[in-house]
Formats: C-alpha cells, structure tokens, sequence
C-alpha cells in the first residue's frame, strides 16, 4: 500500500475514513504489518492536521496498550518465544526494561527512548513492557510522549503535500532528517546522564 493509494482512499470513506485510520494505526502498533508512514500522511492529507494527528495517535496508543496488557497476561514465556525479547534488549536502554532494580522513572524513560530508535520493533516494545513492573499509566504516558512529535510531524506533511504540491515534500523531508537527528542527540544525552544517576550492568 503506497502513500498515494491511501491518500486516494481514506477521503471516499466519508464518516469511515476517522474508523480506518484509528484502526489501521492500531493493526500497525500491534503487530506491525501496516506501513506507518504513508499512513499518517495520508491522514493528514484527507483530515487535516489536529484531528488527523487525533485519530492516529488513539490508533497508536491504544495498539501499544493492547500489546502491553497481551504481555503482562501471558508473561515472559511468550514475550520471548515470540523473539521480542531479543529485539528489545538489542539497544542499552531496552536492557534497562528487564533489570528488575530500575525505578518506575527509568523504566518509563526506557519506554520513551525506545519508542525513539530508529529500526526498533514498536510493537515488540510494547510486549516486552508489559512483563515489566512499570505501570500502565506510566507506559501510557511514555508512549504518547515519543509518539506525538513523529506524529505531528508526518500528518503535517501529509497536509502540505496536497494544499502545496511536490515543494512541501522536499521541506517535510529535510524537517524529518533535522528531528531525526535531534531525537539522537537527545537520546543519547539522556540515555548517559540516567547511566551515571543508575548504573545498570549490561546483561
């Protein structure tokens, strides 16, 4: 499915295009099979920016608590027989998630940081996060945090390709690469001062 298709699709569905965008954002949160990208620029192009960053975002956050209550139910077994668990403790602050001695704090700015590495499994990350202790508010929280900027982002663009044609993309795309690098600097700066306030051996 490409961004023209669902660009082309989402506006013929009246009333269902809110239905299917929520709905195919929490197909993509939960196991990851839809492309979230042209999605939330198709999103923004047929919904505008507020209601299209809305509706994506409850797709997303209630997909990333569906896999997070799937995990605390049916617990570590099956987290890990599904390789999550591999993908998630691939990065420092996924390992921070299984160290049993990390504070809610941390643990929910594992979740952040996570949320915010390029090439992470999402929807592993919300599996992995329910055989934590941490909360569900706080994952909650911690997911609508990371996801919003993305979010905004993107269904921006999605609005300024169809009111302004091929120009905007070039601009969306710098601006993408800007806060991508910016998301990096970030993490890596928060990632070493919660190192030197905890340290965590590496497991």
């Amino acid at each position: 499915m490409t961004d023209f298709d669902l660009q082309q699709s989402l506006p013929t569905l009246g009333v269902w295009g809110p239905v299917a965008i929520i709905t195919l954002r929490f197909i993509a949160s939960l196991i990851g099979v839809v492309p979230t990208s042209p999605l939330l620029l198709a999103a923004g192009a047929s919904e505008g920016v507020l209601l299209g960053s809305l509706y994506v975002l409850i797709g997303a956050e209630l997909g990333a608590l569906a896999g997070f209550l799937i995990g605390r139910h049916l617990g570590r077994d099956f987290v890990q027989s599904r390789g999550w668990l591999d993908r998630v403790t691939q990065t420092r602050v996924g390992r921070w998630l299984l160290d049993e001695n990390t504070p809610q704090s941390q643990l929910m700015l594992a979740i952040f940081l996570c949320r915010l590495v390029p090439g992470l499994n999402m929807d592993a990350l919300s599996y992995v996060a329910g055989i934590t202790p941490l909360s569900t508010w706080r994952f909650c929280l911690a997911s609508f945090a990371a996801l919003l900027p993305y979010t905004l982002l993107l269904v921006a663009a999605g609005q300024q390709l169809v009111a302004f044609g091929s120009d905007s993309l070039a601009i969306a795309v710098i601006g993408l690469v800007a806060f991508s690098a910016l998301v990096t600097l970030c993490k890596k700066h928060l990632a070493r001062r919660a190192a030197r306030a905890k340290p965590v051996p590496l497991r």
